[in-house]
């Protein structure tokens, strides 16, 4: 491109486009097409290379056989030839899927490159292509061997991976560069109807979203839930439960806990109390199923409608009701009495509040209902979850800092549910009641979980002080035993109640001096916990299918209920179709665990490159979410994502959207 506009300047020179004569202007004609012509056929090998490479990085195996892994199989072998040889064994042998991914790239990658690109653009996609590829590799690697083996395996293993990695990071990129230019596209359409809101339009497409959800709770009739729910009902209805030892506060009349957020076991209590007073506890559920149906299918569709008042497209906002109704994890956790649910709808919720205070600059926080509107959400999400009070002090902080001239209002907003919640709630209510306040274990699991790993892989190298030190905090002589790589309840149940802050600061000095040792360990250990919210290929259910109940009460009657419709067969039907589903090429994106994580990525990614600075606060809560999966207790658990799988339309749509940073 430059030698031909250097081309196009010599043509301007003297008088006219040319100076010279016919021969001259056609000398010059001729040299522009030779270089024209190699510069063609340059970006055609390149486009081949990149094509074969990225193909081969595609299909390169991992596994190898005994022959090359054993030192007897490659004796007689120089370096060379050993390198080779194992080469020869990672790489395909298969002729069709390799030529047919090389054919399809070669046409992804001269799409892509007929667009336009800034290097800013082509940095940022770079960057999300190789984080991406690398974490699926890890992923692969931790899901086989619950290590980075696959990576840092000797020489030839690293080098292997590196292929494996830049293959797979060459489509991901042209990909993601795609996607740059399809938002673009997308978000330059000419737009009327901003600001425009039609009350009746909004009921109307609500109640057909809530119409769609409707045979799902035909079909699992009173509802869905998980374990925690079943205990949190026993807990409400007097009964004991596991609970009970997690605390450090005990009792023969303690039998509340806030091991769950208590606020939501009151709430699922006092439903099916009110189904027990009608005479079967499956109405109390129905009635709360209901409810939250209602409360969801106005919520989902609200949000397209305000990010149609700010200005998306009609044909837009008609996509995402689209699949809002017929996407069918929203219905299935519609109809699921699980504290996860509602605590994502609320992330929601206050993302959009969030995004209003960024188009306003501020401005409405002057107006008293969306301040109080503001407050009363920013409650529920830390009475919904435990980790919610930390989320809120992070946006407190951000929103104080960026319009501290509304300073009164964000305080009131945000500051004073706090307020309330950790002094009032937590500090006066709770123990007024008898409700045990949840262990600490549940902040120092991931700690637990590193000091596990690290005393199962070098047990011979913790000194008699660590040992005690850890002895005096969690049960040392169990920890290898009941190690989970992927998951942090049978170590961090372990843990001592009654351990004085002093001995918890001797395990802290442990930790880390432990960590100065092996620091590798410690980022396996979180890594092994956590890979499944990145990697795509994690398997998951992805919905609960029934209502989990106590075995005893089914003896005692009064909770007990048969779902009518529900049978043996129509499980099997239900999980055979959420499998087929993350099996069906571009669908089973939708139903992957770590699919969403990465759609908030590419957001904050999209909104760096776009400068758009100021955007990133909406999707405060979605980046909080994502954080928070790197010291999750379950990996890959799909109820941690909730919020991420709400979030990821509203996220699109901003960065569809067109705004000011």
């Amino acid at each position: 491109m430059a030698e031909r506009c250097s081309l196009l300047v010599c043509r301007r020179a003297g008088k006219g486009w040319f100076a010279g004569g016919p021969d001259e202007r056609m000398q010059m004609d001729g040299e522009e097409l030779k270089m024209e012509r190699k510069i063609s056929i340059r970006k055609m090998w390149s486009m081949i290379f990149l094509a074969i490479f990225s193909a081969i990085g595609l299909t390169c195996g991992v596994d190898m056989d005994a022959w090359c892994v054993s030192g007897e199989g490659l004796e007689g072998y120089g370096v060379l030839a050993s390198f080779l040889a194992r080469l020869e064994r990672s790489l395909s042998a298969e002729r069709i899927l390799p030529f047919l991914i090389a054919f399809l790239m070669v046409f992804l990658i001269k799409e892509v490159r007929k667009r336009e690109f800034q290097s800013r653009d082509r940095v940022l996609a770079a960057i999300f292509a190789v984080c991406f590829s690398g974490m699926q590799f890890l992923g692969k690697s931790y899901s086989i061997c619950d290590s980075w083996g696959m990576l840092f395996g000797g020489k030839f293993v690293f080098l292997r991976a590196l292929l494996i990695i830049l293959g797979a990071s060459v489509p991901v990129y042209y990909l993601i560069l795609f996607a740059f230019h399809f938002m673009e596209k997308v978000s330059g359409k000419e737009n009327t109807g901003a600001g425009v809101f039609s009350g009746k339009y909004f009921v109307t497409a609500a109640l057909l979203v809530f119409l769609c959800w409707l045979p799902y709770f035909i079909l699992f009739f009173p509802g869905t839930s998980g374990n925690d729910t079943a205990s949190q009902i026993a807990q409400f209805f007097g009964q004991s439960t596991w609970t009970r030892k997690l605390s450090a506060v005990r009792g023969k009349d303690i039998y509340l806990s806030n091991h769950f957020p208590f606020f939501t076991t009151v709430l699922a209590g006092v439903f099916v109390k009110v189904g027990v007073w009608l005479g079967n506890a499956a109405v109390g559920v129905a009635l709360y199923v209901l409810l939250q149906m209602i409360f969801m299918a106005f919520t989902l569709s609200g949000v397209w409608f305000y990010l149609r008042w700010a200005g998306l497209s009609r044909r837009c906002m008609k996509a995402g009701l689209f699949f809002t109704a017929f996407f069918p994890l929203y219905p299935m956790y519609a109809i699921c009495m699980l504290k996860d649910t509602a605590f994502g709808v609320f992330c929601l919720i206050l993302s959009v509040l969030l995004l209003e205070i960024v188009r306003s600059k501020g401005a409405c926080l002057k107006k008293k209902l969306f301040c109080a509107g503001f407050a009363l959400d920013s409650l529920l999400i830390m009475l919904f979850r435990s980790q919610g009070v930390y989320m809120m002090l992070v946006v407190l902080v951000v929103i104080l800092t960026v319009y501290r001239r509304y300073w009164i209002a964000v305080v009131a907003s945000l500051l004073l549910p706090i307020l309330l919640f950790q002094f009032v709630w937590i500090g006066v209510l709770l123990p007024k009641w008898k409700v045990a306040p949840g262990g600490r274990q549940e902040m120092l699991g991931i700690l637990f979980q590193q000091t596990a790993r690290y005393v199962k892989q070098y047990p011979e190298e913790v000194t008699p002080e660590e040992k005690e030190a850890i002895d005096g905090v969690i049960e040392y002589e169990k920890l290898a035993e009941k190690y989970n790589p992927q998951l942090t309840d049978p170590v961090k149940y372990t843990f001592r109640q009654d351990c004085t802050s002093q001995e918890l600061a001797a395990y802290l000095n442990a930790w880390f001096g432990m960590l100065l040792r092996h620091p590798g360990t410690y980022i396996e250990a979180v890594l092994n916990n956590c890979y499944g919210f990145f990697y795509l290929d994690q398997p998951s259910g992805m919905v609960y299918r029934d209502f989990k109940q106590k075995s005893h009460w089914k003896e005692e009657g009064v909770l007990s209920f048969e779902a009518p419709f529900l049978s043996e067969t129509v499980l099997q039907a239900v999980q055979m179709a959420v499998d087929t589903l993350q099996r069906i090429p571009i669908v089973n994106l939708l139903f992957s665990v770590g699919m969403y994580a990465w759609i908030v990525v590419y957001f904050v990614l999209d909104m760096i490159r776009k400068r758009n600075y100021a955007y990133l606060i909406p999707g405060l809560m979605s980046v909080l979410s994502t954080g928070i999966l790197l010291i999750c207790p379950a990996n890959g658990n799909f109820r941690y994502i909730m919020p991420l799988i709400y979030a990821a339309p509203f996220l699109i749509g901003l960065c569809i959207l067109r705004g000011e940073g």
